[in-house]
């Protein structure tokens, strides 16, 4: 569970970086891109954590 959650997390994340990259979005507050660059960290965070080898 917790690596599809870090999959729709990191999806979400790539999905708000493109749409605040068309140029007709742009006009957004600086804000928009603080939330979707935070959601798009926190997904490849758990990414790396869940497929990371662990030391036993």
């Amino acid at each position: 569970m917790a690596k599809m959650t870090a999959w729709l997390v990191t999806l979400l994340g790539v999905l708000l970086v493109l749409a605040l990259i068309v140029p007709a979005t742009f006009s957004g507050p600086w804000f928009n891109w603080v939330i979707a660059l935070a959601v798009l960290v926190v997904g490849v965070g758990k990414l790396v954590r869940n497929y990371s080898p662990r030391k036993k």
